[in-house]
């Protein structure tokens, strides 16, 4: 027994395992098996996967065209609308502006990653927010609402391989911005006030183009013609025999810090001045004519000599809290004045005198496209 099976088999449970396992269907043939698995499920899902791929690149580009343009149509609506001031020429520099973008160069004008220049972009204009929107109003005023609207059609290199869909895709984006009513102003207030003649009017009682005080002469000079401006003669400001026109707001009393608020704004102002809330007037002879002059000077346009004739860079537009002509001053709203050559004088008891021009704009070179007093800032609303 013992030589027949050391004449066989060495080992029964090995000569089983060699007959399951043998090279023949053994370990190499699973491996094959396994092998030409992987493939076939690699042949499967790669059309899938590279279809995903190619999906989720046209859908990212997509995301960031429609992006590139909803930035050129915020800051195109932006800059159109600085540009209304209730004029057709107004309207056409906000046209311009609108289909141009806010100027040449600029990253905002672009897309395809800055490789292509926004063009054909659609500018309309409206009195409401909720329009409708005109490209060419027959009438200017009161039109202080932009919309821009913009549109590019862009290849599909992978959705469009698919069946039913189209090779490209149109993608657009739309803005609207407007000059919006603000009841206070902190940063860009001139620290002067004038008196309004009817606080309650829409104009405070002034007249537009007609020149108005800043600066009142000392008491004793206000019945001289020669020291009065032209809208205010047989006028009598509030305040007693105080000298009247300097606001505080935040520089104090000194002719220095006067001088730095006139020109440069630089002032602090704890909180914004608001419609109703009181002013604190600075009393005493100031000098501001070199001040004045100095702004006046810093403007592009020294020539014009009205507000109709200018076309400068804002300098000489200040933006100003009216008074309602008590003896405890209050806001009675907000306006814009135009400097005029010389409007200081050439002394100190010499009236500061300037041109009603109407509402103001905050931040802008000439007055906004609604009629009547008022402050108005620039917005993006949609």
């Amino acid at each position: 027994m013992n030589r027949a099976l050391e004449g066989g088999s060495a080992d029964p449970r090995r000569a089983v395992r060699s007959g399951i396992f043998g090279h023949a269907g053994g370990r190499p043939g699973a491996r094959a098996r396994n092998r030409g698995f992987t493939l076939l499920m690699v042949a499967v899902t790669l059309p899938v996967l590279v279809a995903v791929l190619g999906l989720a690149a046209d859908l990212g580009r997509i995301y960031t065209v429609r992006n590139e343009l909803q930035s050129f149509a915020d800051t195109a609506a932006l800059a159109a609308c600085y540009e209304l001031d209730g004029t057709g020429a107004g309207l056409a520099r906000a046209r311009t502006a609108g289909a141009a973008g806010p100027g040449a160069g600029v990253a905002a004008n672009k897309w395809d990653f800055s490789n292509k220049t926004v063009t054909g972009a659609e500018v309309g204009f409206a009195t409401s927010i909720d329009g409708p929107f005109e490209a060419y109003p027959a009438n200017a005023e009161n039109y202080r609402f932009v919309q821009v609207r913009t549109a590019v059609r862009i290849p599909l290199y992978f959705m469009g391989a698919l069946p039913g869909v189209s090779t490209d895709q149109q993608v657009s984006a739309r803005a609207i911005a407007g000059q919006a009513a603000e009841p206070a102003l902190g940063d860009g207030l001139a620290p002067f006030s004038p008196d309004a003649h009817n606080p309650a009017a829409p104009d405070f009682g002034f007249t537009k183009g007609e020149m108005y005080t800043l600066k009142w002469p000392p008491p004793g000079q206000r019945d001289n013609p020669q020291r009065l401006c032209s809208g205010d003669r047989g006028f009598t400001p509030g305040g007693g025999s105080s000298e009247r026109g300097y606001i505080d707001v935040g520089q104090g009393e000194g002719n220095s810090a006067l001088h730095d608020t006139i020109v440069n704004n630089d002032f602090n102002l704890e909180q914004p001045v608001t419609d109703g809330s009181p002013l604190t007037m600075v009393s005493g002879g100031k000098n501001v004519s070199p001040a004045v002059e100095e702004r006046f000077h810093q403007d592009t346009d020294v020539i014009s000599r009205t507000y109709s004739e200018y076309h400068g860079n804002g300098r000489r537009l200040l933006v100003v809290a009216v008074n309602d002509h008590q003896d405890a001053a209050h806001v009675a709203g907000f306006a814009v004045f135009f400097l005029r050559p010389g409007s200081c004088g050439n002394s100190n008891v010499d009236a500061c005198c300037a041109e009603y021009v109407g509402p103001g704009l905050v931040s802008a070179r000439h007055k906004p496209a609604a009629d009547g007093g008022g402050l108005y800032k620039v917005k993006l609303f949609r």
